[in-house]
């Protein structure tokens, strides 16, 4: 008779049972401590990224800034300096949501794979942040479309941000690992704008420049208003929900919040520090820009404890449609802002 066979005879049915069923209870008890604490996490932020705004309010302090008469080296380190907190806005949210766990990419058996509001939410910030970064580097990081891009930026917006967002990673790196890497690259490119050392491998071109005057603002906002970008979440919103299940409901109201938790750090940025480049009093530019704002803030902190699909003269809300209509708004008021750049 084998060992093991000698074993399993002096084990008695109770243990054997006991040794099946423990180790299935302790992970029923962590699988719901998990769950419940992350159901409870935050879902609502009625404030902009709190380092951005860290960032702005020392931009702010600067001696150049509204300052018509300073040296035209200091007005050079503020444009660096104002030009990096934008790029950090952008990746700030995704930064946020990583360190939060990278639930997209969990496995079934772990419960935050489950909480569609925590997944489609990441996702939404994952399309913002890859396409407004791709934007940046492409436009707002070099003087003009024949120079190169900077290599940490392209690295990024080639190699890091493509990757899958539901990779988990075995024999190759796992989705949260790629966009690890690429928030690095983001922090080493806005690094190198004001001259601070930037660790780890250096690339054979360290330049690191910004170019952002009136022009490639309304660039941005003509970007943010097309079909690749803002279009995508209204989509989502405006199909047809009849036959959409409750789940798909949710996935669409959290994936546009995601997409606007990111927007709405980009517009703040370039409302509080090229205020002189956005707005136009007298034609109206600061007000449709609050509107906008407003809107944004509506959906950041929209929460409903059950995303309902109530239709014509139902007496349920239509969470959807209200969604739709906060970003149809965002959508209009950053159209208004963009013709006030134009004119």
């Amino acid at each position: 008779m084998s060992i093991i066979k000698k074993l399993h005879k002096m084990v008695p049915t109770s243990g054997k049972v006991l040794a099946f069923f423990i180790p299935l209870v302790l992970w029923g008890l962590w699988w719901a401590y998990s769950g419940m604490g992350y159901m409870f996490s935050t879902t609502e932020w009625p404030e902009i990224s709190s380092p951005v705004r860290t960032e702005i309010v020392e931009v702010k302090a600067h001696p150049a800034f509204n300052n018509p008469d300073a040296s035209d080296s200091s007005k050079e380190e503020l444009e660096n300096l104002k030009g990096r907190v934008l790029v950090l806005a952008i990746v700030s949210r995704l930064e946020a949501e990583l360190a939060d766990g990278w639930t997209p990419q969990y496995l079934f058996v772990n419960p935050k794979s489950h909480f569609d509001n925590a997944v489609n939410r990441k996702l939404g910030v994952l399309t913002a942040t890859t396409l407004l970064q791709k934007f940046f580097s492409t436009t707002m990081a070099k003087y003009g479309s024949m120079d190169p891009e900077n290599p940490w930026m392209q690295e990024a917006r080639e190699r890091d941000f493509t990757y899958g967002p539901r990779t988990w990673g075995f024999f190759e790196r796992s989705s949260s690992s790629a966009y690890d890497d690429g928030v690095a690259n983001v922090h080493k490119y806005a690094d190198k704008l004001i001259g601070m050392k930037v660790a780890g491998k250096q690339k054979k071109d360290t330049r690191a420049i910004v170019n952002i005057k009136a022009s490639e603002i309304y660039e941005m906002l003509t970007f943010i208003l097309s079909k690749n970008f803002i279009d995508v979440p209204l989509g989502w919103l405006s199909a047809p929900g009849d036959s959409l299940t409750g789940s798909e409901l949710d996935d669409r109201v959290y994936f546009a919040q995601g997409m606007t938790l990111v927007l709405r750090d980009v517009i703040t940025v370039l409302q509080e520090l090229y205020p002189e480049k956005i707005t136009n009093v007298d034609k109206g530019g600061t007000q449709n820009l609050e509107e906008a704002m407003a809107a944004m803030n509506k959906i950041c902190t929209f929460n409903p404890a059950v995303v309902l699909r109530g239709k014509e003269d139902s007496m349920f809300a239509d969470h959807r449609g209200k969604m739709a209509r906060y970003m149809f708004t965002v959508r209009e008021r950053l159209l208004d802002v963009s013709e006030t750049i134009r004119r």
